[in-house]
């Protein structure tokens, strides 16, 4: 990654998916593991193609900060000729709100026994499995650290992985205000195949509302002409 006209945030990303339980002999000690069953689903689902590799949701039996988890994963990530992606969050499911710690960079679920077990070893502890949960829609909460570059305009590309691009919104939706939004957005056919979630970032002491915008090898000007269909929408 070049280091020139990028930059470091912090940020805070809503979005929902499909949840399942891993099968008690893929975690460790019988633990609550959850698989987003259909990542990033507005735009597979709509031009199925293909699909991600596994997003895997920890679900933590004690409260970690932020930083917490950040050293830990440090430290486990040290260990790993592959590292993996961590971010902490909250999963809002069946009426229940959840810490976890989000996994992404495993290419197979007999991987998540030995990061769980990588992280135990760190102090961080795991809930016990209590039941079986199939293809749930879950709202998920992710706390990370964006590497963006800025394309001017409110527009921003990941400088990381070009799947993800992020635009600012002009103010504040909840949830189910975000949704009805991107569903009407979807409704112009030159922009079709995208998945969209809520961000917000800190930017010059300001809070910046932003979308995230997934779509395979996305281009600026893909990435406009979305931004350009939201805004004529909320104007």
């Amino acid at each position: 990654m070049e280091k020139q006209n990028i930059v470091e945030r912090y940020c805070e990303l809503i979005k929902e998916e499909p949840l399942s339980t891993l099968e008690p002999d893929l975690t460790a000690d019988n633990t609550c593991v959850l698989e987003s069953t259909s990542p990033f689903f507005g735009y597979y689902h709509d031009d199925p193609i293909g699909k991600p590799d596994p997003y895997i949701y920890c679900v933590l039996a004690n409260n970690y900060t932020f930083g917490d988890i950040m050293r830990a994963t440090q430290t486990v990530n040290a260990k790993r000729r592959n590292p993996v992606d961590v971010a902490t969050g909250t999963v809002s499911l069946l009426d229940k709100i959840c810490q976890v710690i989000r996994i992404k960079g495993i290419n197979h679920f007999n991987q998540v026994q030995i990061i769980q077990q990588n992280f135990q070893q760190e102090g961080v502890q795991f809930k016990k499995r209590q039941r079986t949960i199939r293809e749930k829609m879950g709202i998920i909460r992710l706390s990370k650290i964006l590497y963006l570059k800025p394309e001017g305009d409110g527009l921003f590309m990941d400088a990381i992985d070009n799947t993800k691009a992020y635009f600012v919104i002009p103010k504040y939706y909840d949830w189910e205000a975000f949704k009805s939004l991107t569903t009407e957005a979807k409704y112009e056919t030159r922009i079709l195949y995208f998945d969209a979630a809520q961000a917000m970032i800190f930017d010059n002491h300001k809070i910046l509302d932003l979308v995230r915008v997934y779509k395979e090898n996305i281009t600026p000007s893909q990435l406009k002409d979305v931004r350009d269909r939201y805004l004529q929408i909320i104007k």
